[in-house]
């Protein structure tokens, strides 16, 4: 099972209730929240790591504090134990999924016009031909990105494993003998979200969360 929590940002967080949030979490953990030079990076950081804490405490899961919290050589976060998690933020959403049963990656894109061209580098050939025919190109861009980028943040290497290299069939990406499954977490049309988890398949659940 998969437990999915996404906060959903409607207007700028008052100042005291983001200064007593920040109180709940690490120093460490803070400096890298007061990095953000815009208020949204910050506020979506902060999200993050609160929806986490949350989402352990509804789910009775203990003796996992953010202090314990650890970071691999490609800094993605994760706890010793079984507990994995992973978090994901971009427009207004933001977005943590949390297991004891399988690992899990998830991604958020906001579907935002760009300049498709600059892109064409990080699909392969045939891919990159069925965004460029598709009815709705924008959106079947943001869909191929976020699966990949789900995938990327299972396996931990974040964008240092070229997409062009990681070949969708079916929604099961196949890595290092090992098969990855993909599925789609509906939000609204204009944010796109999958989760990658290793099989079997599991069932998850959705809660907004309201901070």
């Amino acid at each position: 099972m998969v437990h999915i929590f996404y906060y959903k940002s409607r207007k700028q967080m008052p100042v005291d209730l983001f200064d007593s949030y920040m109180n709940q979490l690490p120093v460490s953990s803070q400096k890298k929240i007061l990095l953000y030079k815009h208020w949204q990076d910050a506020e979506r950081s902060l999200a993050g790591n609160i929806l986490l804490k949350k989402g352990l405490e509804i789910l009775g899961i203990k003796d996992y504090p953010l202090s314990a919290m650890k970071y691999t050589k490609f800094d993605k976060p994760y706890f010793d134990g079984n507990i994995h998690f992973n978090i994901s933020h971009s427009g207004l959403y933001t977005i943590c999924a949390i297991s004891e049963t399988h690992k899990v990656g998830i991604d958020v894109e906001q579907v935002n016009e760009i300049p498709l061209t600059d892109f064409n580098d990080f699909f392969y050939q045939e891919e990159w031909q069925n965004v460029l025919t598709a009815n709705d190109r924008l959106k079947a861009f943001y869909t191929l990105w976020t699966k990949k980028e789900a995938f990327l943040k299972v396996i931990g290497s974040g964008l240092n494993v070229p997409l062009n290299q990681v070949v969708i069939k079916d929604d099961t990406i196949h890595w290092e003998n090992a098969d990855w499954l993909l599925q789609e977490i509906n939000l609204e049309p204009a944010h796109i979200c999958y989760l990658c988890t290793n099989p079997p398949l599991p069932a998850f659940s959705v809660k907004e969360m309201l901070l």
